[in-house]
């Protein structure tokens, strides 16, 4: 991708080999005469978008900026959802504030979606799709 890849203003995705999708930012700003894209949480590129900016080593097997895709929205979306949901049930014990109701309530819900998402699952097996 050249600077012209990417306009102030784009949504982009950060990407790193391992795990795919990290984060949706947007082009802020460009700076040093358009060679390094400033991104809205804060972070520098080269405009290319290949490697950050103040990164300095010749070879670089980091994160990368890419066009943000529908799909990716959607990975972040998940992947966010489920690290909430890691840091909220490592804070739980019997001290926790919340009532017994509440945290049933909670498990009917989740227990809920795990039975539409397998259902979901099951009739696409079901129907070759």
């Amino acid at each position: 991708m050249t600077a012209a890849s990417f306009q102030v203003g784009d949504r982009v995705t950060i990407h790193t080999s391992q795990s795919g999708p990290q984060s949706i930012a947007v082009v802020e700003r460009y700076t040093h005469d358009k060679r390094c894209m400033v991104l809205s949480d804060g972070s520098e590129w080269k405009a290319d978008g290949r490697r950050q900016w103040a990164f300095r080593g010749s070879f670089y097997k980091g994160p990368v900026v890419r066009p943000c895709l529908p799909e990716d929205e959607e990975h972040v979306g998940k992947r966010r959802a489920i690290g909430a949901l890691r840091k909220f049930a490592d804070g739980l014990s019997l001290e926790s504030p919340l009532s017994g109701d509440a945290l049933r309530r909670i498990l009917d819900v989740i227990a809920h979606e795990t039975a539409q998402a397998q259902s979901s699952t099951a009739n696409k097996v079901d129907t070759g799709r």
